[in-house]
């Protein structure tokens, strides 16, 4: 005796063409975003080695490093995270574009929270 499962449906052509495509879009701009605030991240840490040396700005260094180091994490494993799901779920056949728009999301929170941060933690003497 054998199990007989129903056929699976066969799926839209077009809508797969589209899922992966807004997911590329999305990643290339997560990319994209994520450059950015890797470049951020390095302007950050100038910054937070000039606190102690220039008395025009005075600044909160656990402040700073909270924004630099949570960016980079965050930059890092937003991106790889949202690829790599982004690969597994191609491979699956299944939709794709939620996790690719997912950290597309999660990046520019992260770079706008730690913006925020570092706004929060340099002030003008």
């Amino acid at each position: 005796m054998s199990s007989a499962t129903p056929p699976a449906r066969p799926r839209n052509v077009a809508l797969v063409v589209v899922d992966i495509a807004v997911s590329a879009v999305a990643l290339f701009f997560a990319f994209g975003l994520g450059l950015t605030a890797l470049a951020f991240v390095t302007q950050l840490t100038g910054v937070s080695a000039r606190c102690g040396t220039d008395a025009s700005f005075a600044c909160n260094t656990t402040l700073l490093g909270i924004a630099t180091y949570g960016l980079l994490a965050v930059t890092i494993l937003g991106f790889f995270l949202g690829l790599g799901f982004t690969i597994v779920r191609i491979i699956q056949k299944r939709l794709t574009f939620p996790w690719a728009v997912g950290a597309l999301v999660v990046l520019l929170v992260a770079f706008y929270a730690a913006t925020f941060l570092a706004g929060a933690a340099v002030t003008s003497a």
